[in-house]
């Protein structure tokens, strides 16, 4: 079958060649008619045009490919959910996305590379939240910058001038699971805090800064008892004590999972006895015993937005934009309400 050419497309609107090529590249530089852009696109459908994408390259001086760069684990819902957002952004510009692996190139040299022989037109970084200091975002967002290279970061720990940024809430993710609570009647809360491993990370300090900052600002006592993973065996002392809380504030989905198991096991039920919520969400939250409320990150709509901004960047330069899009509560059957002092 004879490969449809722009020629073709022309012949059935009824316009040049060279309109056609306009239309078909989105040239802004020329004035065009909504109806003669219309009819150059009711054609192109018609004869079931696919463009050329190594020749349309070649004319725009540009690949039509951005990277997303990461260090996180593709198996994980961050980076899937990632993904996804910047996918449907990139599909509607025309564009594909290729993932770049920072593990063996962490200060994105390689990456770097693929810009300079206009493999891609930018990259999006999809930072590593690592308390171990393994990934360095600074010598990354250097290393693009003096290469002129387009660039978004996501979950950023930095806050470099003229740099565009999507940053996760952590605070507001641990705040407004205890504005929840007290919406619900809670009035005595304890906090499940990250194993050592994790303690000093960015989002585990903000998460417990934005619970620490509730508590007080909202009027919420908060149990003195230090609740981890290596406490739980003395979670019957806690639940006897006079420091029993009506409710437990888990840092993450996976420290509650442990949480859930040790109520069960030790006959405390959940919400009956105590109401668990957590500080993000996860996949597998819905399938717990109960199904736990959590506070979820709106990771897809994150990919959505950093696109977004790299192709305004690609687009117009514009850059030094800092954006918190807005966490949700996801409530599931782990919470109840309080009355009269006791849970219902």
């Amino acid at each position: 079958m004879k490969k449809v050419t722009i020629k073709d497309i022309a012949r059935e609107a009824g316009v040049s060649i060279s309109v056609v090529s306009y239309v078909l590249n989105n040239n802004t530089n020329v004035s065009i008619s909504e109806k003669t852009k219309e009819k150059v696109i009711n054609a192109a459908k018609s004869l079931n045009y696919t463009p050329n994408s190594i020749a349309r390259s070649m004319r725009t001086n540009k690949s039509m490919v951005i990277g997303l760069a990461t260090l996180w684990n593709v198996s994980d819902s961050v980076f899937t959910e990632t993904l996804k957002g910047v996918d449907s952004v990139a599909q509607k510009n025309d564009y594909s996305v290729i993932y770049c692996n920072l593990q063996k190139d962490q200060k994105g040299d390689k990456i770097v590379t693929l810009y300079n022989q206009r493999q891609i037109d930018g990259v999006i970084l999809l930072s590593y939240d690592d308390s171990s200091g393994g990934f360095n975002e600074t010598d990354f967002i250097k290393n693009v910058k003096k290469n002129n290279m387009p660039n978004v970061i996501i979950n950023g720990s930095t806050e470099f001038p003229e740099v565009s940024y999507v940053y996760i809430d952590y605070y507001a993710t641990a705040y407004m699971a205890v504005d929840h609570l007290y919406k619900l009647g809670h009035r005595k809360l304890c906090y499940m805090y990250p194993n050592k491993s994790e303690e000093n990370s960015i989002q585990s300090i903000q998460r417990i800064n934005g619970y620490k900052d509730a508590v007080e600002q909202i009027g919420i006592y908060s149990s003195t008892f230090l609740l981890n993973i290596d406490s739980l065996n003395k979670l019957p002392e806690l639940m006897t004590s006079g420091d029993r809380p009506t409710a437990i504030v888990a840092n993450k989905v996976n420290y509650a999972v442990h949480l859930l198991k040790m109520c069960i096991k030790l006959g405390i039920r959940v919400p009956d006895d105590v109401s668990v919520i957590a500080c993000n969400d996860d996949h597998y939250a819905s399938y717990l015993t109960p199904p736990l409320t959590t506070v979820k990150v709106p990771i897809y709509e994150m990919g959505e937005k950093s696109a977004e901004l790299l192709f305004d960047s690609l687009t117009n330069r514009k850059t030094d934009i800092k954006i918190k899009l807005s966490n949700k509560i996801i409530e599931r059957e782990s919470c109840s309400k309080v009355k009269q002092g006791k849970l219902v």
